[in-house]
């Protein structure tokens, strides 16, 4: 401490490296507030962000009613701002990275010269980004603690994500093997993503109208896979819960 003429103490004058890094720790402390206090709400926004463009986007733009491009892009950029306020991780900004741009590419191959590498190129961006998002938001959703409606959200979104994520697996299955589905042609048109949503969901909630069938061995595969998983992540999602909030009770 220096002593002024009055006997007053005084802090010493910090060097400009010193004052750097205190505003540097400064700046870190408030984004890791503001991202504590954002960290559950976004599972929500995220949730009806993406069940608005998946349910309501996507069917018109197969309709022709919306002729814009780039909804699987829009998709992608919706699952990595999720991801990015959910976990800090390098490997998880790589993969953003990764499949940020391969959305990019596809939107630009599809503007230009439309094929199906776009579309290759883009369920592999949406693959990338979904398998991220189910380990990131299950550990946020299934993490000791208080069990919020924000919580509650992100196991909806969970849902909704496992969904896609064998969208973009029967798109490279129908991609690789064009009759793996009867009803269902895997080709560069408005209505394939709407219809591969539709198959995906039908099959994850095990309602099955008929009016779509695997053919191809992988496809069958497939399905089979998506509807246990739909069958036993509600019950496992409920038993989960349920636990969570007794021990959080009894603290």
């Amino acid at each position: 401490m220096v002593e002024q003429d009055g006997g007053i103490a005084q802090r010493p004058r910090l060097g400009r490296g010193q004052r750097i890094r205190a505003m540097d720790g400064d700046v870190k402390k408030r984004l890791g507030r503001v991202r504590d206090q954002i960290h559950d709400p976004t599972l929500s926004v995220l949730t009806i962000l993406l069940a608005f463009l998946i349910f309501v986007i996507l069917p018109l733009h197969a309709t022709g009613v919306i002729s814009a491009q780039g909804n699987g892009f829009a998709i992608v950029l919706l699952l990595a701002s999720c991801v990015l306020v959910q976990s800090k991780r390098l490997m998880a900004i790589l993969v953003i990275v990764l499949a940020v741009g391969l959305a990019a590419a596809a939107v630009l191959l599809r503007l230009k010269l439309p094929s199906n590498l776009d579309l290759f190129l883009e369920a592999g961006a949406t693959l990338a980004m979904n398998v991220l998002l189910i380990f990131v938001i299950a550990r946020a959703v299934f993490a000791p603690g208080r069990i919020t409606y924000h919580r509650v959200n992100g196991a909806v979104l969970l849902y909704l994500t496992i969904g896609l994520t064998f969208v973009a697996l029967f798109t490279f299955v129908g991609l690789l093997a064009p009759n793996a589905f009867k009803g269902l042609s895997v080709e560069n048109s408005p209505e394939v993503a709407s219809n591969l949503i539709y198959f995906s969901f039908v099959t994850l909630t095990t309602i099955g109208y008929g009016d779509i069938l695997p053919v191809h061995p992988a496809a069958r595969s497939l399905c089979n896979l998506e509807a246990i998983i739909g069958q036993l992540y509600p019950a496992t999602l409920l038993a989960r819960l349920v636990t969570l909030e007794l021990e959080d009770r009894r603290k």
